[in-house]
């Protein structure tokens, strides 16, 4: 038996979930911690998602932020919200 994948909202609401339909992983890249960038050849489809996970741990009293995104075209742009705190960050994207 497989199972799906799904995320929610901070309320619980369901926000996305593989049972609904199937999503193929398109690209997935890892943002280094503090630091923007652009990945680019990122496959083209109709319809495209991203999913991000923070990588490594925040330790003791310190404040860590993760990257923030934008897809347009064959480009995933990340930025870092600071240029101290951010954490190394993944990205998956999904597409149908």
């Amino acid at each position: 038996m497989t199972y799906g994948f799904e995320t929610r909202d901070s309320n619980d609401n369901l926000l996305y979930s593989s049972a609904d339909s199937t999503w193929t992983l398109l690209y997935s890249a890892t943002a280094s911690a503090n630091t923007s960038q652009t990945f680019t050849g990122v496959p083209l489809m109709t319809t495209r998602t991203v999913t991000r996970a923070m990588i490594g741990e925040i330790t003791g009293d310190k404040e860590g932020y993760i990257h923030t995104f934008s897809l347009s075209g064959s480009n995933l742009t990340v930025t870092a919200p600071s240029s101290t705190d951010t954490i190394e960050t993944f990205f998956a994207v999904y597409g149908k």
